[in-house]
């Protein structure tokens, strides 16, 4: 059954170096990296609640995608929702080993809002 990681870029290098483990035993997983810089929410709640006094949210990330490789994973950067597909129906389609997928993003919006929608609706 194949298995898709979603994450940030500040999350993913919480547990990057569990990608030796994958390869390690060719665990067919594809993890699709948004990556901003920072600690996206950590820094939106700054920016909001602290009058803009930012302080450890911003991050010095490697190049995703070589980082992927030097593990020998496969790993593709998508610019736009079209490459994204595309990566992801290759990855997919990958069966011997893990596939890390890179997406350039600036500030995302705030999910609290759908977050608390779906819990007044009970889903």
């Amino acid at each position: 059954m194949p298995v898709v990681a979603i994450s940030g870029d500040g999350g993913f290098l919480f547990t990057a170096s569990e990608l030796a483990t994958a390869m390690a035993h060719r665990i067919p997983l594809t993890t699709i990296v948004f990556s901003d810089g920072a600690y996206g929410t950590v820094r939106r709640i700054q920016q909001e609640r602290y009058g803009n006094r930012l302080i450890a949210c911003d991050l010095v990330n490697p190049d995703f995608v070589a980082f992927a490789k030097s593990f020998g994973a496969a790993a593709a950067r998508a610019e736009d929702p079209e490459e994204l597909r595309r990566a992801l129906r290759r990855a997919l389609a990958q069966r011997d080993g893990p596939t890390l997928i890179e997406v350039p993003v600036g500030p995302l919006p705030s999910p609290w809002e759908f977050i608390h929608m779906a819990r007044v609706r009970g889903t």
